[in-house]
């Protein structure tokens, strides 16, 4: 059985070593759902609806800078054979999100004593509702580097973020030599329990 099965997005937050420049994959982003999938894929766009993550477009995006924490941070639906049940508790995750310059944004997660960092990140939205998307790195041991898409919705208050949910999904395994990652197209989407992630 691939140990990553059980603890695959943990090790994503813990194994993370650097994130792709958004602008080498893509020169273009309005927003849409089309410029979504040239940044991270059809196929995963579509892995991510499927897993009910919502997406909220538009190039006019609230400016969300602050720390924002997500607790309890619940397990909503995976696709991950086997895995945890929907309702599983994860360790609470601290967002930060800074030099938001329109559609782009650097990100930055602490889940426990572990810190995720990426630059260049994009952010759709109107009004007040948002969603993230990033690519990160992943290593586990020595296996190759593969690549994760992580995203992040919902709707932003002057205290906090309403209705917050996380999705990650795995975009290339690079072909997964040592079977120790899930398969491409496969992840796992939380929800903040309380419905809020006030801003710290």
């Amino acid at each position: 059985m691939k140990r990553i099965l059980h603890f695959c997005f943990i090790l994503f937050f813990l194994a993370f070593i650097g994130c792709s420049d958004s602008s080498e994959d893509l020169k273009e982003f309005d927003g849409s759902i089309e410029s979504i999938e040239s940044f991270i894929s059809p196929e995963t766009v579509n892995a991510m609806k499927n897993l009910g993550f919502v997406f909220n477009t538009g190039n006019t995006p609230p400016n969300i800078e602050g720390s924002y924490l997500m607790s309890e941070n619940i397990l909503k639906k995976t696709t991950v054979v086997p895995d945890y049940i929907p309702g599983f508790r994860f360790t609470n995750i601290l967002y930060t999100f800074s030099n938001q310059n329109g559609v782009n944004l650097d990100f930055k997660s602490k889940q426990g004593s572990q810190i995720s960092e990426g630059k260049g990140s994009f952010i759709s939205g109107e009004g007040n509702k948002f969603s993230i998307y990033l690519k990160t790195k992943t290593r586990i041991n020595n296996s190759v580097e593969a690549i994760t898409v992580e995203a992040l919705s919902g709707e932003y208050t002057d205290t906090g973020i309403k209705n917050l949910i996380s999705i990650s999904v795995m975009l290339d395994d690079k072909g997964d030599p040592d079977n120790v990652y899930i398969d491409n197209n496969t992840g796992r989407l939380f929800y903040d329990k309380d419905g809020f992630s006030p801003k710290q």
